[in-house]
């Protein structure tokens, strides 16, 4: 596994070397800068699989660096994790939404490094490449529940900063201090009727739908902290910090407001309706082996209770009325 770093600490530069062959990583390069990062990314010659940006350098931090890199085709999928000794959180949350992968807190522990870069290496192995879908420059009219990708994928939407993959937003949550899960809460939001919407909406159409229902999520429930995967099977697990949301169901009924107020529409202008089921929130779990995948599973079973509960009640509108 080749990794590079980035930092503007001659110190730091000098120690990773050291710490990663002790960990069993020796093929490691380091950079100064971003600018002398961008120059070793794009040599045509040389590939790395996993980047260590620093988030507080001069002239190009590494958020922004992050977001140079992501738009390199080579690096789209490459695990970034950030370097970082900051305790401003709200620059981590915009690291991830500007790309990053996972975070490593200085001053290093070895163990804890090479642990972080062993999961980064993980990623690469078992993740696979998400569909990424742009709804502005996707094809229209085209058929039906024809699609490069399954109901169950995850997928990436283009220009929601706070959407990032699911592995990174258990990265995320599996970071977090026990000061900072105390503040945290961790909902889903679930799209109704979503096999019926992947079956009678062409690729194009299910882009809009995702993205006006994560636009709607993000306006009602973003207070500049907030974190979201789309798991896939019109799951979006959401992570935000503080007490400022809404009371449940509020948040499920405002959301719903949005959506029907911004009106998307199928590709042959006919009025899209979309219905969200919004779980009452959870607190993460305290212990970090089991915090990612318990903690979700419980917000997820949330949302999905709120489904069956509006099912049973009457109280989802009819699938033919969607499409």
């Amino acid at each position: 596994m080749r990794l590079l770093a980035v930092d503007d600490d001659p110190l730091i530069l000098d120690l990773l070397p050291v710490v990663f062959r002790q960990a069993d990583f020796p093929q490691i390069s380091v950079a100064s800068s971003g600018g002398a990062a961008l120059e070793m990314l794009n040599d045509p010659d040389v590939e790395f699989d996993c980047l260590m940006l620093d988030i507080e350098m001069p002239q190009m931090n590494g958020i922004a660096l992050c977001e140079r890199i992501r738009q390199l085709p080579r690096y789209r999928n490459t695990p970034i994790l950030m370097l970082t000794s900051v305790t401003d959180h709200t620059r981590i949350e915009r690291a991830f939404a500007a790309g990053a992968n996972d975070y490593i807190s200085k001053p290093f522990d070895v163990k804890e490094i090479a642990n972080r870069v062993r999961i980064a290496q993980r990623m690469t192995e078992v993740v696979a490449d998400p569909a990424r879908l742009n709804a502005l420059e996707m094809p229209t009219h085209t058929s039906a529940g024809l699609h490069h990708f399954d109901i169950a994928d995850p997928i990436g939407l283009a220009n929601l900063p706070q959407l990032i993959l699911p592995f990174s937003l258990g990265n995320y949550l599996s970071q977090l201090s026990r000061g900072r899960i105390d503040a945290c809460q961790v909902f889903a939001v679930q799209v109704e009727e979503i096999e019926t919407l992947y079956t009678n909406c062409n690729s194009h159409e299910f882009a809009v739908a995702l993205s006006r229902v994560a636009e709607a999520v993000v306006e009602v429930a973003d207070y500049s902290r907030m974190l979201m995967a789309y798991q896939g099977d019109g799951i979006f697990v959401c992570i935000t910090q503080g007490d400022q949301l809404p009371d449940w169901p509020e948040i499920e009924n405002r959301i719903q407001d949005v959506l029907r107020d911004s009106a998307p529409v199928f590709d042959d202008g006919r009025a899209m309706t979309l219905g969200v089921s919004v779980g009452n929130p959870v607190t993460p779990f305290a212990s970090r082996t089991q915090r990612v995948k318990k903690t979700f599973e419980r917000a997820i079973e949330r949302a999905a209770a709120r489904t069956k509960f509006k099912r049973v009640h009457g109280m989802l509108e009819p699938a033919s009325e969607r499409v």
